[in-house]
This record gives structure tokens, C-alpha cells and sequence, in this order.
């Protein structure tokens, strides 16, 4: 059953996901894994079709062939997987037969869409502000947290800028923003932000995986430094949402802000903003519509102008919330990874990780990446012996259709459930050989 009559996705079946054991056999040889590396297979995942050759997933079959090319980019911009697509196809002609929208789909829509991200975050659906991405959550929190002159903003260099500037904006209010360096390290981790905290440090706001990198911070150490000093711990979730692991509600954070349009497998366009219920009366409604007021569901009697804001985090809500052509794939996609379950994307995106740092040796590659199992996130970043090698075997991989991003002077790598091993393989030759025709077997992603 489809999200139009109350059901949890589309009809399309998704197979592997019970009980049983991993059904991959012939594991690659001997070679001892570096510290942090996984074994191969992921032994976490719940059940592998035996059917498929290798350790091709079966999701695979959910997705595009990608036009020929091995696509290495979630971290960019997810694909659909099919049934969302449907979805979207199906929402399109809904808008071209208006006729035929039902009154009640404005608030039925967003309900449907705060239950499919509480499903897959564990938490509960009135935590959750719809979003069109995580710039809107995290100008939610620069904008609604009660802040005022003298107060500081801890922030870690290098984060991505819309982690930033929604601070900046906050100086004509007299409020202050520091940049954080690692101490000797490439990653600014937990430990610099803490040893930062200055007596009027107010926000600490931090990528949960930072997006050149891949480092992850350790949620729990920060923020619980955070609230025994009395500080907002603000996350920017846009790269870890749908490819790690976690319970929000198990976490001290105040507000994580997401985009959909990437590891969640959604519409560019559609996101969330988690508010933990303890300092949601704490935050001041700063964009008020008409849909996030008491009484906006009866559109017969709409001349009462009460400013009173619904219950819970849907006060937060973007403008024209209910915007079916989004979230038709929005819930889709939430709906489909639930089923999959995160915890078997972040295993089958480590173990496919773990293949290409094996295969390195035949490169002039290193991972740039911290390994540690904590640290390890959807993300690989790799570096060559300078940053012009580095661009050099960037352009190299491109021109063999292996797409893949340059983020920092790092190419980074950001697999999903619709890569192979095989893939990986093409990709590590493909970083030492000639440029080649995109449309090879292998760059098709066949196994």
C-alpha cells in the first residue's frame, strides 16, 4: 500500500531484510585488516540473497543503473530508489487532476511524513519540524535559541558553510562567533570544542559527520560537557542521517537539523528538524504561516486569528509543509530505508570502505579518513602524495565514469546499498590506469 491510503510505502517488496545469516561465501584472503577495518562480510547485516553473485546487495536491483557509470556519490545526492519514483510519478498526476485531492491529504501528509522519520530515528513524531533541508533547521536554531549580546557560538573550522553562516548573521544582535582548529590533527574533534568553551559560550553547532572527511564526533562526550554547563548542542545531521546508526532521543541533543535529498534516498528539497521536547518552549517561533497555528485545519472558519502555535516541533514547520510532490518521495524513501534498516546500509557502505582501503596498495592513494571504528561514517576520503596528484587521479576516475566528489582537496568517496565490490575494484584500477571508455562493463556496475 502507498502513502495516499494510509499505508508504509509502496507495494514494492523489498527482499533480505529478516532474520538469518549472511549468505556471501568466499571472503577475500588472509590479509589482516588495518585497525578500525571491518571483516568481510558486514557481520551485522540481517540476511544476504545467496542469488546475487558476491556481495552485491539486494537492494541493487531497487536502484538506476546510473547511465553507465559507478556512482559514488551520496554524500552529494542521493537516487531514488524505484517505488519512490512511482511515488513522485504518482503525486505528478495527482497535481495534474486537482479534482481529485482530498481536503484532509494537507494534514494527513506531513503526520504521515513526522511518523516515517520518527520510525526511522526512534523518537517521537511530534519531535520532528518538516524541513526543505538542513539549512532550514539549523536557521531555526541560530534564530530561535534565546541568545542575546555577549553570547558566543562555538563553531569547528572547516565546517560546511551552512553551519556558518546562519551564526554570522547573528552578530548584528551583538552575538559572537569562534572558529575552533584542531590541535595538531587534520579532524576537529569533540575534545578541541570542549576545551574551547569560553563563560559565555552559549551553542556549540557541529557536523555530525563532517562532509570532506568523514569524521564522526562523539555526540555523547559533547553533549554531555555541553548540558552540564548549560550549552545548546545544535547538529548538523546532513551527512550521517541514513548512513549511521543512532537513536536521537538516546543522544543530549537539543536540535538536529537534516536534508533528505542525500543518505535519506529523498527529494532535494525535503528534510527534518529534530527538537528535543526539554527546550522546545525555550525556542521562539521566529516564521510564523498560517499552518503552524491552532485551527488552521478548518478551512471553513479560518477568521479567528489566534496566535496560538500548534503542539509540539510542527510549529517549526517550513512554509507549505504539505507539499505532496516532495514528500511522495520523501515518506517512500524514509519508508524504505526502514525497512532495510540503517544499521545494514552502514555495514554493507563499511565493508565496500574496506575494500578500497585494502586494494590502496596498487595506488598512489592513502585515506585521508580516521578509521577508528567510532570515527567511521558513509564517507571515505582519500589523498594522493600533493594535492595536484590528487586532482590529477580525481579527473582520471571521472573521465573512466567513476563518480565521485573533490571536496577540500580530497576525493571523496560515499557509497550506498546500489554499490558492489566489484565497483570498488574498478575504481582502485581506474585510479592507477590510463582514461578509458565509461561505458565498460564494470563502470556499468556489473558483477
Amino acid at each position: 500500500m502507498s502513502f495516499w491510503n494510509g499505508g508504509r510505502g509502496s507495494p514494492a517488496s523489498c527482499a533480505g531484510t529478516g532474520g538469518g545469516e549472511p549468505g556471501r561465501t568466499g571472503a577475500p584472503g588472509s590479509r589482516r585488516a588495518p585497525e578500525g577495518v571491518s571483516s568481510w562480510p558486514p557481520r551485522n547485516a540481517e540476511r544476504w540473497d545467496e542469488s546475487v553473485p558476491d556481495d552485491a546487495t539486494p537492494w541493487k536491483r531497487h536502484f538506476s543503473d546510473f547511465g553507465g557509470k559507478v556512482y559514488l556519490d551520496c554524500a552529494a545526492q542521493g537516487p531514488f530508489p524505484d517505488e519512490t519514483v512511482a511515488e513522485v510519478q504518482r503525486a505528478l498526476r495527482l497535481k495534474e487532476h486537482p479534482e481529485e485531492i482530498v481536503g484532509s491529504l494537507y494534514e494527513t501528509l506531513p503526520g504521515r511524513a513526522r511518523e516515517a522519520v520518527a520510525r526511522l530515528l526512534g523518537c517521537d513524531p511530534e519531535s520532528i519540524a518538516l524541513a526543505s533541508g538542513a539549512s532550514h533547521g539549523l536557521n531555526l536554531a541560530a534564530r530561535c535559541l534565546p541568545l542575546k549580546e555577549g553570547d558566543e557560538v562555538l563553531l569547528a573550522h572547516g565546517e560546511f558553510p551552512a553551519n556558518v553562516y546562519p551564526w554570522l548573521n547573528r552578530a548584528s544582535d551583538g552575538v559572537g562567533v569562534r572558529l575552533v582548529k584542531a590541535t595538531g590533527r587534520r579532524f576537529v574533534g569533540e575534545m578541541d570544542l570542549i576545551a574551547a568553551i569560553a563563560p559565555n559560550t552559549r551553542v556549540i553547532s557541529i557536523s555530525h559527520v563532517a562532509f570532506a572527511t568523514g569524521y564522526r564526533a562523539d555526540l555523547r562526550t559533547l553533549g554531555e560537557a555541553c548540558h552540564e554547563r548549560g550549552i545548546f548542542l545544535v547538529v548538523d545531521g546532513a551527512q550521517s542521517v541514513g548512513a549511521v546508526d543512532f537513536r536521537v532521543s538516546d543522544l543530549p541533543i537539543d536540535l538536529l537539523a537534516t536534508s533528505g535529498d542525500k543518505w535519506l534516498l529523498a527529494p532535494f528539497g525535503t528534510g527534518f528538524t529534530y527538537v528535543n521536547p526539554e527546550v522546545l518552549d525555550r525556542l521562539r517561533v521566529a516564521d510564523v504561516n498560517w499552518m503552524n497555528v491552532e485551527g488552521s485545519s478548518n478551512l471553513n472558519e479560518l477568521d479567528g486569528y489566534s496566535l496560538r502555535f500548534r503542539d509540539g516541533a510542527r510549529r517549526f514547520d517550513i512554509p507549505e509543509a504539505a507539499s505532496f510532490l516532495n514528500l511522495a518521495g520523501f515518506i517512500a524513501s524514509l519508508s524504505f530505508l526502514a525497512r532495510v534498516g540503517v544499521a545494514n546500509v552502514q555495514a554493507h557502505v563499511t565493508h565496500l570502505h574496506d575494500v578500497l582501503i585494502h586494494g590502496l596498495g596498487k595506488t598512489r592513494l592513502r585515506v585521508a579518513s580516521d578509521l577508528a571504528t567510532e570515527r567511521r561514517s558513509g564517507i571515505l576520503a582519500l589523498e594522493g602524495p600533493s594535492r595536484e596528484e590528487t586532482r590529477l587521479i580525481y579527473r582520471r576516475l571521472r573521465e573512466r565514469g567513476v563518480v565521485v566528489s573533490l571536496r577540500d582537496n580530497l576525493i571523496r568517496v560515499s557509497p550506498h546499498l546500489y554499490n558492489t565490490r566489484d565497483q570498488m575494484e574498478f575504481l582502485l584500477d581506474a585510479a592507477v590506469g590510463p582514461p578509458d571508455h565509461p561505458g565498460s562493463g564494470l563502470a556499468r556496475g556489473e558483477t
